[in-house]
């Protein structure tokens, strides 16, 4: 695997944790009762969404 890939798979994985520690954190913080499945499937496009995102941007600087 060609390390840019790796490393944005590194970027989209940490983006996807990062919202769902978040949103949980949010759930807990105000009582808001939050889906638990659609907070993981929120949590999964954005973990896809900074995949391809870090992905282009990475190759697109320098």
């Amino acid at each position: 695997m060609e390390s840019a890939v790796r490393e944005s798979a590194l970027w989209g994985v940490i983006g996807g944790l990062l919202f769902l520690v978040l949103a949980f954190g949010y759930r807990l913080a105000v009582g808001v009762d939050l889906s638990v499945l659609v907070v993981l499937l929120v949590g999964i496009l954005v973990a896809v969404a900074t995949t391809g995102l870090s992905y282009l941007v990475g190759r697109w600087l320098p």
